[in-house]
């Protein structure tokens, strides 16, 4: 396919630029009989809703089959017009559905916490392309039975971070700026923007303790589940609320 900005005309749509792009499904919502409201995450046009009409039954509309939540594939869209806030989905090619997600809870549920991620971290029409490839290659390791779940997650949070530029500071103070020193107590504030020193962290209210070993540990060594939960944390901060998959992912990587 071309994976570029190119338009294409169908007939239907002869007035109106339709864009070729890639996506993965990351919300269904039912909004008739027959059709949804699809949240998908572009390659190059970040976040997009859509109405996919005929999506819910086999018709002779050009979406002939539904989509699928986490399903990866190659579409053509037309982008909302005047007041409207949702597009038009015009064509969808099924390319992987990613079956292997599906072999323990696990994988499923960090695919889940993913999707979740990027549908309440990005804005509409706002391209994140390198995001969009972090999350394609976290759902094909998800498949695979030898890469670590837990360890899959906590990369793709620090890519979404990366991406959005909320990275925390972790080696360094984020209120003074002196280097950490190894075994010493250390605090974490998402409004600071990470890791506080024994001396900052008392003037700053939103914070929690983290653990000095998971900070002094080799990469080799360190443990995802508390890597996710704290990272977990900051991203809960940023968008000022839970987000509904992180507590069951939680519980399965602690187990």
């Amino acid at each position: 396919m071309d994976k570029t900005r190119g338009v294409i005309r169908t007939r239907k749509f002869s007035e109106m630029p339709v864009y070729n792009d890639q996506a993965v499904v990351l919300r269904l919502t039912d909004y008739s009989e027959t059709s949804q409201i699809a949240s998908l995450f572009t390659a190059e046009h970040g976040l997009v809703r859509l109405i996919a009409k005929g999506s819910r039954r086999g018709t002779r509309k050009r979406i002939a089959v539904g989509l699928d939540l986490l399903e990866y594939g190659e579409l053509a869209f037309v982008r909302p017009r005047g007041d409207a806030s949702l597009g038009t989905l015009t064509e969808w090619s099924q390319r992987n559905v990613f079956t292997g997600l599906r072999r323990e809870l696990v994988r499923q549920y960090a695919a889940y916490y993913a999707i979740e991620l990027v549908g309440r971290l990005t804005e509409e029409y706002d391209p994140h392309r390198e995001l969009f490839i972090a999350l394609l290659e976290l759902l094909e390791k998800l498949c695979d039975a030898e890469q670590a779940p837990g360890v899959s997650a906590v990369r793709f949070q620090d890519a979404l971070l990366r991406a959005i530029g909320f990275t925390p500071r972790l080696q360094s103070c984020a209120g003074c700026g002196e280097p950490r020193i190894r075994g010493s107590r250390a605090f974490f504030s998402s409004s600071a923007g990470g890791m506080l020193c024994r001396d900052c962290e008392t003037h700053q209210a939103e914070k929690i303790r983290i653990s000095p070993a998971m900070l002094d540990a080799p990469a080799s060594s360190q443990s995802p589940a508390e890597w996710f939960a704290l990272l977990n944390y900051h991203l809960s901060q940023i968008v000022g609320g839970e987000f509904k998959t992180a507590g069951k992912l939680r519980a399965l990587l602690e187990s």
